[in-house]
């Protein structure tokens, strides 16, 4: 039982941790986003792991441009930005990165977030 708690515990301030990170540090509403776009949201992905995101040679099915890409990203990752972007009224711009550069590219600004499975 103790352990049951404990991990509950552990799992409540891993939750409120990763929630921190989703506030706005501006009040206003029509500030531009991290890429300087408000009417963008820009997500950061690696496109190599099927089913969550993976690259693909046209837009079929609804993938979504690259950006500084000719190729397409599509998965379970681009179909969430898609709603969570559409949600929020924006359009959604996919940057490809590798995985250690995700949260780096959050953090400079370059990516309004990172969605990897």
């Amino acid at each position: 039982m103790k352990m049951k708690k404990t991990l509950s515990l552990l799992l409540a301030a891993m939750m409120t941790a990763g929630l921190a990170g989703c506030g706005s540090k501006a009040a206003d509403s029509d500030a531009p986003d991290g890429d300087g776009d408000p009417t963008t949201l820009t997500v950061a992905m690696e496109c190599a792991y099927a089913p969550y995101n993976w690259t693909q040679s046209d837009d079929s099915n609804g993938a979504i441009q690259i950006r500084d890409s000719s190729d397409y990203a599509y998965g379970y990752d681009v179909m969430m930005a898609k709603k969570i972007a559409e949600a929020l009224g924006q359009n959604v711009q996919i940057v490809k990165l590798d995985w250690d550069s995700l949260i780096p590219a959050v953090m400079s600004g370059d990516v309004d977030c990172v969605i990897a499975g």
